[in-house]
């Protein structure tokens, strides 16, 4: 699997896990101290997000790392 497919399928897995958990991109992004066009980047599957920020947006969610690879 190449770099970007990885990307798009996890920008789904995280689109997915904002829409369960009823989280706009702003107030993940608020709740993660991340940017909200960095979210939309991700969720696109443009940007490919360090170990520091997944740990980041898990914790936006109130979920853990492994319940964010579940898929």
């Amino acid at each position: 699997m190449e770099k970007q497919e990885i990307n798009v399928r996890f920008g789904i897995r995280m689109r997915e896990l904002r829409a369960r958990y009823d989280v706009s991109q702003e107030e993940l992004a608020l709740k993660s101290e991340l940017n909200r066009t960095y979210i939309g980047d991700i969720e696109r599957g443009e940007k490919t997000p360090s170990l520091i920020t997944l740990s980041k947006i898990a914790k936006g969610l109130g979920i853990t790392l492994k319940e964010m690879f579940d898929y």
